[in-house]
């Protein structure tokens, strides 16, 4: 019964979910369908304007010669003398025109050319059969009107403009006649356009507008007869209302297209349904398998309470004796409780006489023999019972309760019987034993530890789960098994239980032998010893893997895009709301940004949605190289991504963005196309710009289509407040840029000093920035801006030029016995032309390697720390000195900075300042220079700006020291004045 309304549960919400899923896959298909459309009538719709926009420019230009021609006749007062040699002045100016005429009266009196249309000369445009009405009508009209198309007298079909002339005749105006100008329509190179359209697919129509509906003379076209699929563009040519109509000769909703997508649709919703129906028959089948577990556990726990009362109620040991061999044998249990090993026992086999003279008290020998060989040797059935004791492994005697029957067969007579120890002291190992038995043919994992929590026992389940056999985990603590995943207050916890109840049961993660871990379901129990506070663990455990992954796999279904596996809006919301509770409590801010590829239709609709497929993964996993652990990094749709970020205003959200615009404007390479996308992305800030996931995502999305409508490949914030940052950045970031170029960066140089000489040992060259609209910006603003842009990688080669050519000047005038001292940025560092780029300049400037010294950071000789020694292994090969900048804030192991070949270390200035009164900045310097001392490094302190502060390093043993105390950062030309005034020993001697 219960199983039938399961069932019938099952099927229902397979339904559910089937039919809701058709629905809104077959309005997707729909929803496609009218996009295609909608976007195919706005191609054609612009075609059509730029047509129609080239036919009306034709037009309008030939028709504004009438109008040259009546200022003509105008000013010769209605005289026509001379009009060929003026027409022939003006017309090469209007290519398009045929033929030019005047018509004084409406009757044409004179043509250019003449030899074109000599057959009108005297021809009555207004009594035309054919042109006269639209003659007639123009002569009240002040405006050129453009009629037609005409078979020409001349030949040929053209169209026909006419302006008509008034001339004052006295006060008042008198119509005068006509201008006419034809244009053969085989010479329109617009039109001539219109008619390469049906080669592409095309047809076209163009006909008067008329405010009647069924009154619309076709002009032109390719077709006869108009249909209802078209778009179209009006024209104005010369005082006329035409109309341009484009329709396409296939049938644009791609009718294959949209069969093709409802049949996936429909494959869709049915592997949905048929996928739903699976998964929730394995949750019933794990749920019947989960009760039928615990059934068979509580039996288990019966069964093993039953034995236990066995156990409790009997401490036997076994023996026989075989009549016909007159071979005594003793169960392990004898042996056991005389302190011997099972591998003993089974050596032990052997005549009663031997095992009693080795083990029977002498008192007890005589009298235990006789009364046994007299028992062997009677007939009856009568039951054998004897005391005696025995010596024990340790020297003491144990008491043994023996009894027996003599069993009598066809083949064998047999006297069998047990040994029980009177002392009891066996009974408890007994148990152990029976319940290692009961246990090792079990399904379930078994181990039992001792007070001391060393293993005592595990079963063969055990084995079979975990890997481990005997040898690899008797007499070891069970936390061999740990696999990492649990801290100690987990386990304090789970200890404190077991002492407060007794046992413990939950769900843990422990390691294999192969090194792999995997969940358990693990039941701990305390079982008291024999000695009064002697105690053992009992641990029963399942391997309960399967079961979390296929919980795994529906939550993943339910709460992860398939394609990149990247959470979905279910779960984004779920994780952005759990971060709004957290960012409330503790009053921080939280950024949200929404990614949108730029033109990624287009990707899809010209290389198809596999490619589109891959080339959205690779994005999500550009962008989740940005993304931080505790982030959240999610796909919403298509093209759409969104990342959560806790604890992060709008300054470290515009950091943020200023990383992923450049990742997403590197080549994608899908199926042999190498695609370059761009992104655009919308920020909000919690709780500025909303306080629940629905208000920042609506808010970041308006801000991220701000940022398409900016031009895309930009980011845009929710709030004005945030732009004014952003505007800044930009503008650090363009001036920077061009900042070599217009000579505004230079360098200082700060002096270094060593303290046990007190001679000056060298400089360090800093670099400085000035713009004249922003004045002296700070190293500490503009040198993490250029490396996040990548500007710092042309600085950088600027700033080794420079140094190494003011190097020379000093070498030139004689200081040659110093050192310059030269930072490289991270990312410079990396660069793989670096150490080619180096030895170019040192070549062109002509400077020796040996006078220099580069100063590398800790973090970029650890980014890679195997390339990294290589390269400043090269570096040291050339002569360089070799620094590590800013030691002590970095995360430098040891024993890779031993592997460097180094020179100095270079004690960071925020060390330095409260050394006088920090006794933990003393105690880090300190073990700095006793680090140089055994590394044999020499030790420089930056940032020395007291007298107090140099005795205190010189007391330390420091070498050398940088700082205000000393000289504040010079220019090359005090630089060289302080040589002058404090540097003779830099001369060369």
């Amino acid at each position: 019964m219960l199983f039938n309304k399961v069932s019938k549960i099952i099927l229902l919400i397979t339904i559910i979910i089937t039919a809701l899923s058709g629905f809104f896959s077959f309005n997707l298909v729909e929803e496609l369908k009218t996009q295609r459309l909608q976007q195919q009538q706005l191609i054609l719709k612009e075609q059509a304007q730029v047509y129609a926009g080239k036919i009306e420019r034709e037009l309008l230009q030939a028709s504004s010669l009438s109008y040259a021609i009546s200022a003509w006749v105008k000013q010769q007062q209605g005289a026509i003398d001379g009009f060929e040699h003026f027409a022939k002045l003006i017309s090469s100016y209007y290519p398009y025109i045929t033929l030019v005429s005047l018509a004084p009266e409406g009757i044409i009196k004179a043509i250019y050319p003449e030899d074109t249309g000599i057959n009108l000369l005297d021809y009555n445009i207004l009594t035309n059969p054919e042109q006269g009405a639209d003659a007639r009508k123009a002569i009240n009209s002040t405006k050129v009107q453009l009629t037609g198309p005409y078979e020409l007298i001349q030949g040929g079909t053209g169209l026909v403009g006419r302006l008509p002339i008034y001339l004052m005749d006295g006060s008042q105006s008198r119509f005068w006649g006509f201008v006419n100008i034809t244009l053969h329509i085989e010479k329109l190179p617009s039109l001539l356009n219109l008619q390469a359209l049906p080669e592409q697919g095309i047809d076209y129509i163009i006909f008067f507008e008329s405010d009647i509906p069924q009154d619309k003379p076709i002009l032109f076209g390719s077709i006869t007869t108009p249909r209802n699929d078209f778009v179209a563009s009006d024209i104005f040519p010369a005082n006329t209302d035409w109309s341009l109509q484009l329709y396409p000769k296939t049938d644009w909703r791609q009718p294959q297209l949209y069969y093709y997508q409802l049949f996936l649709a429909t494959l869709f919703t049915i592997m949905l349904g048929l996928l739903s129906f699976l998964l929730l028959n394995t949750l019933r089948s794990k749920s019947q398998l989960a009760q039928l577990v615990a059934a068979k556990t509580k039996d288990l726990e019966t069964q093993l309470q039953r034995n236990q009362s066995f156990i409790a109620a009997s401490n036997a040991a076994s023996w026989e004796y075989d009549h016909h061999t007159g071979l005594m044998t003793y169960s392990a249990e004898h042996f056991a409780m005389l302190g011997y090993r099972n591998s003993i026992a089974s050596a032990q086999e052997g005549t009663i006489d031997d095992l009693w003279v080795k083990a029977l008290h002498p008192h007890d020998m005589a009298s235990v023999t006789a009364y046994f060989d007299d028992y062997i040797n009677k007939t009856d059935d009568k039951l054998y019972e004897n005391q005696f004791r025995m010596r024990h492994k340790d020297g003491h005697w144990v008491w043994i309760l023996s009894r027996g029957r003599t069993i009598v067969s066809s083949e064998h007579k047999l006297t069998v019987g047990i040994h029980l120890d009177i002392t009891q002291r066996k009974e408890n190992e007994l148990k152990l034993q029976l319940l290692a038995r009961l246990y090792q043919q079990s399904s379930e994992g078994l181990i039992v530890t001792n007070a001391e929590q060393k293993i005592v026992q595990i079963n063969q389940a055990f084995s079979q789960i975990s890997g481990f056999d005997e040898q690899d985990v008797l007499g070891k603590k069970p936390n061999i098994l740990a696999s990492g995943r649990h801290d100690k207050k987990f386990y304090r916890a789970m200890w404190q239980e077991i002492d407060n109840t007794g046992s413990w049961k939950g769900e843990i993660w422990n390691r294999r032998k192969d090194g792999s871990i995997y969940p358990q379901w693990l039941s701990i129990s305390k079982i008291d010893g024999i000695e009064p506070g002697d105690f053992y663990f009992v641990g029963l455990f399942s391997d309960i893997s399967q079961y979390k992954e296929d919980e795994a796999q529906i939550r993943f279904l339910a709460e992860f895009d398939p394609l990149t596996s990247l959470p979905n809006r279910v779960l984004l919301h779920d994780r952005t709301e759990q971060a709004i509770q957290i960012s409330e409590q503790y009053q921080q801010a939280l950024a949200m940004l929404v990614i949108d590829l730029d033109r990624f239709k287009q990707i899809n609709d010209s290389l198809g949605h596999q490619i589109g497929d891959e080339v959205l993964v690779q994005m999500a996993k550009r962008l989740d190289s940005v993304c931080r652990a505790e982030d959240t990094l999610s796909r919403l749709s298509s093209d759409e991504f969104v990342i959560i970020r806790k604890n992060t205003g709008a300054k470290a959200a515009a950091s943020l963005a200023e990383q992923i615009l450049p990742l997403l404007l590197e080549p994608c390479l899908a199926a042999g196309h190498e695609l370059t996308l761009s992104g655009s992305i919308g920020i909000a800030i919690y709780p500025t710009d909303g306080k629940t996931f629905h208000d920042l995502y609506r808010h970041a999305d308006m801000a991220m289509y701000q940022a398409k409508e900016l031009g895309r490949n930009t980011f845009c914030f929710f709030t004005a407040s945030m732009q004014t940052y952003h505007s800044r950045h930009l503008i650090l970031e363009n001036a920077l840029r061009h900042a070599i170029a217009r000579e505004e960066l230079n360098l200082v140089y700060q002096p270094q000093y060593c303290i046990a000489t007190q001679k000056i040992i060298g400089f360090e060259a800093l670099l400085r920035w000035y713009n004249s609209e922003l004045g002296f910006v700070s190293p500490a603003e503009f040198i993490p801006l250029a490396e996040r842009s990548g500007i710092i990688v042309p600085i950088g080669t600027w700033v080794l030029s420079e140094a190494f050519r003011q190097l020379a000047v000093w070498q030139s005038n004689g200081y040659q016995d110093f050192t310059l001292a030269i930072n490289l940025s991270p990312i410079q560092f990396r660069q793989p032309n670096l150490l080619d780029l180096i030895k170019q300049l040192l070549k062109q400037h002509n400077v020796s390697a040996s006078s220099l010294e580069l100063e590398i950071t800790e973090s970029a000789m650890m980014d890679d720390p195997e390339q990294s020694a290589i390269l400043i292994k090269q570096f040291n090969e050339l002569g360089f000195k070799i620094a590590v900048d800013d030691f002590g804030t970095g995360y430098s192991s040891l024993s890779y900075l031993k592997r460097f070949a180094l020179t100095k270390l270079k004690i960071d200035q925020s060390f330095i300042q409260d050394i006088l009164n920090d006794k933990d900045d003393k105690a880090i310097v300190s073990a700095i220079i006793n680090i140089a001392k055994s590394m044999d490094l020499i030790t420089i302190a930056e940032g020395v700006e007291t007298v107090e502060q140099l005795k205190l390093l010189e007391n330390m043993h420091c070498h050398e020291i940088q700082g205000y105390y000393y000289s504040k950062p010079l220019s090359a030309e005090n630089a060289t004045t302080f040589l002058e005034l404090h540097g003779a020993n830099c001369l060369k001697q």
